[in-house]
C-alpha cells in the first residue's frame, strides 16, 4: 500500500482529494496500490442530491476515502458532456471553487465515460 495511500483531506480540501482519486483510479492498478476500487455512483438521473451523496459517500469512508487498500471514487452516471445542462450542480461546483473543463464539467470529477475509457484500457 505505501505510497499509493491517499491522505485524509483537512477541512476544506474536497476539491484535492477529489483530484487524487481520479489520478489514481485512471493510473489503474500497480503492484503497491490499492487492493479494490470501489466506484460511488449515485442514481441514474444524476441530480444533484446524487452527485453530492457519491462524492459525500467515498470520502466519508474511514478506509477507502482516507486511502487505506480500498480506493473509493465518486463517478456522475452521465456524460462529461451533460455536466452543463445540471444548472444547480454547475452553480454549486463553481461555488466551491472547481475548474471546468472545455465541455463545461468540473475538471476534477469523473463522468461514466471517464469510467468506461479507463476500464476498457
Amino acid at each position: 500500500v505505501g505510497d499509493s495511500m491517499l491522505p485524509c483531506p483537512p477541512s476544506g480540501c474536497l476539491l484535492s482529494w477529489l483530484i487524487q482519486a481520479g489520478l489514481a483510479f485512471r493510473a489503474g492498478p500497480t503492484p503497491e496500490g490499492f487492493r479494490a476500487t470501489i466506484v460511488s455512483i449515485g442514481n441514474d438521473a444524476g441530480d444533484l442530491d446524487s452527485l453530492v451523496s457519491s462524492i459525500a459517500i467515498s470520502d466519508w469512508q474511514p478506509v477507502g476515502g482516507c486511502g487505506r487498500e480500498l480506493l473509493w471514487v465518486p463517478v456522475a452516471p452521465f456524460p462529461r458532456s451533460d455536466f452543463r445542462l445540471r444548472q444547480d450542480a454547475c452553480l454549486l461546483f463553481r461555488h466551491l471553487g472547481f475548474s471546468f473543463d472545455e465541455v463545461g464539467s468540473p475538471e476534477s470529477l469523473l463522468h461514466l465515460d471517464d469510467v468506461d475509457a479507463t476500464t476498457t484500457r
